[in-house]
């Protein structure tokens, strides 16, 4: 849509999580572009296995997929930033993805504006809340690999109306359908 350039971390709909969240953070905390790369890829290696156990496609697992994965994406990378460890930042990673299991897709007249924006801004929120709760010492007990499983399963089992048709959730809306 802009000039041919596509920029999706991990998709065009919930592009603004991951580096909203590690280079806002990394700014703040006055890290270096080097140490905000390394964060970016922490991230990416949880994409890694985000999409090689489920999908980031919200028309088969919904929202949670997008929003959900690049939430927990971001989780793991401010971990980075934080200076704590790989296990800390799957466990980041798993708390971000287990806040938004079941979060349906209903990108209101078919384009990526509402919710999409403000479930970015919910995504960055929660991947901060999720790192900071971890590195305090909060357990989220169920592995990474284990809630992107359930993150798929939670999406299989979700009516296809609620996985970014338009038919469901804000788009069946009276002002959701006058928008369409």
């Amino acid at each position: 849509m802009c000039r041919g350039l596509v920029v999706a971390a991990p998709t065009g709909g919930s592009s603004g999580v991951l580096p909203g969240a590690v280079i806002s953070v990394g700014e703040e905390m006055g890290k270096s572009d080097d140490e905000i790369c390394r964060a970016l890829l922490v991230g990416g290696l949880i994409g890694v296995f985000v999409d090689h156990q489920a999908t980031f496609a919200a028309e088969m697992a919904a929202c949670q997929a997008e929003i959900g994965a690049a939430s927990a994406m971001a989780a793991g990378a401010v971990v980075q930033l934080l200076e704590g460890s790989i296990e800390e930042s799957f466990e980041a990673a798993a708390l971000a993805l287990q806040n938004l299991l079941g979060l349906i897709c209903d990108p209101v007249a078919g384009i990526g504006n509402v919710p999409c924006v403000n479930r970015n801004a919910t995504g960055v929120a929660n991947a901060l809340v999720s790192a900071n709760m971890v590195m305090a010492g909060f357990d989220p007990c169920i592995p990474l690999d284990e809630v992107i499983q359930a993150m798929m399963s939670v999406g299989e089992k979700l009516p296809s109306c609620l996985r970014c048709t338009g038919d469901g959730g804000l788009c069946a809306t009276p002002t959701g359908m006058m928008m369409r």
